[in-house]
């Protein structure tokens, strides 16, 4: 009962499986369970080379260079936006008529 409570089977499941059956679910939950440590060991070296570089930097990079897509984003004006408009409007081959 250990084992079907640590690989996430149910009580009823578990009246209802064979030896065999639950010796199954464990090697799937085992696969699983190493996948997914393979699938972190890149997000894991990542973070030791950034956490080496602010220690021994000595200035910490800023959170915007490390994290490019957590920065936030400058507003626009209107005269801009327009400016942006316009240029993609010409970009797709849209005609321009002025007010």
């Amino acid at each position: 009962m250990m084992l079907a409570a640590r690989i996430g089977v149910s009580r009823s499941e578990w009246e209802d499986m064979t030896p065999r059956e639950l010796m199954l679910w464990s090697r799937a939950f085992r696969e699983k369970v190493l996948d997914d440590a393979k699938m972190k060991r890149p997000e894991i070296y990542t973070l030791a080379g950034l956490i080496r570089t602010m220690v021994w930097a000595k200035h910490a990079p800023s959170y915007e260079s490390v994290f490019p897509d957590g920065a936030r984003k400058k507003e626009m004006t209107d005269e801009q936006m327009y400016a942006q408009v316009c240029a993609l409007n010409k970009l797709f081959g849209g005609n321009t008529e002025e007010a």
